[in-house]
């Protein structure tokens, strides 16, 4: 069976546990290329994958690399420039959440996308856990009835990933556009991708370089560089065409108990949450309560599983990039909000 060529744009923390596991899951795929501005970490990666293609200019990966596909996983500011390289070439790409730094940089990668006809992919990973996808397989039957309202957070009581994360020229946000964009992503996805109308949105950066002990996040122990002037936490309500709405919080740090995240999901036939998957109805007059058995997925793997499918088999992806500009829309919309302390309406 011939291999699928993949290049890695960025060998950082992201690629490490996520993308070259679920690559190296996967028989389809042959890691052939990779690509970072630190020469000690591609050399050391280049080394534990026995990778002969190196590079520290995606550009002129581009331009040498017989790769088919690749991933792009790099400080956000660096995603359009890596995409839009790897579009160019004639690469299949699948390019980490979030999208870009803002929504005018992610029009352009989908403007190249169907000009070049080559497949951008966006990694929302967490459309793809099992009870994510149970869930949305209930809505589209109708079990819940209209979704007309939905609750999702991720909350750290103290886990600023520090590093680029919490540099805003290099990530173009904090907790919400980190951790936030997956609960907002797998929230409008559930909702059926409501064309969004008007955001109301506060985001706040009260705890900087804070030296609690406790709850530890890394972006890469190789880089440990911040600015901290980043959001380390954002709430949201979002509007959407039909009477729709969405509840959205995320933090970094927050004086909580502990971590948590959630999803709920509200019909008028029934509604349901994740984390355990329950449904919430009435039958025959009576409120019935339902445990939904679930298999545990490792997000990564089942992404890559999908984006070498579309590679291979040239399936539609579903995580295109108009879902990843429409989901930058929203999140400038937040930070507008709060940085004006208005309502904010997307076009």
């Amino acid at each position: 069976m011939k291999k699928i060529k993949i290049g890695l744009v960025g060998v950082g923390s992201v690629a490490h546990w996520g993308h070259i596991p679920a690559y190296q899951n996967d028989p389809r795929a042959e890691i052939t290329a990779i690509c970072d501005i630190n020469e000690e970490r591609l050399k050391t990666t280049a080394e534990e994958l026995n990778v002969k293609e190196v590079y520290t200019d995606f550009n002129e990966m581009m331009a040498k690399s017989d790769c088919d596909a690749i991933s792009v996983a790099t400080w956000n500011n660096s995603h359009k420039d890596a995409t839009i390289a790897g579009l160019k070439a004639g690469k299949a790409v699948l390019c980490e959440k979030p999208m870009a730094m803002n929504a005018q940089e992610a029009e352009e990668m989908l403007k190249v996308s169907r000009e070049t006809g080559s497949l951008l992919m966006i990694g929302f990973c967490s459309r793809f856990g099992d009870d994510a996808m149970r869930l949305k397989s209930f809505i589209e039957d109708g079990s819940l009835g209209d979704i007309y309202y939905v609750k999702a957070g991720y909350l750290r009581r103290r886990g600023n990933p520090k590093g680029w994360f919490a540099d805003k020229a290099r990530s173009g946000g904090g907790a919400l556009i980190d951790i936030g964009v997956h609960a907002l992503d797998r929230s409008w996805w559930l909702m059926g991708k409501p064309k969004p109308v008007s955001v109301m949105g506060f985001a706040w950066n009260n705890f900087g370089d804070y030296k609690t002990k406790g709850e530890v996040y890394s972006s890469d122990l190789l880089d440990e560089k911040s600015a901290f002037d980043t959001d380390d936490m954002a709430v949201a309500l979002i509007r959407f065409e039909g009477d729709k709405a969405l509840f959205l919080e995320a933090s970094w740090a927050q004086n909580i108990k502990e971590g948590l995240g959630y999803q709920e999901v509200y019909g008028n036939k029934g509604g349901a949450k994740l984390y355990p998957l329950e449904l919430y109805t009435d039958i025959d007059y009576n409120q019935v309560n339902i445990q939904v058995p679930t298999s545990q997925v490792i997000l990564h793997n089942a992404e890559i599983k999908h984006f070498l499918d579309c590679v291979e088999k040239g399936e539609e992806t579903i995580a295109p990039g108009e879902d990843g500009v429409t989901i930058m829309k929203i999140l400038d919309a937040i930070y507008e909000s709060s940085r004006t302390k208005k309502e904010v309406f997307i076009k």
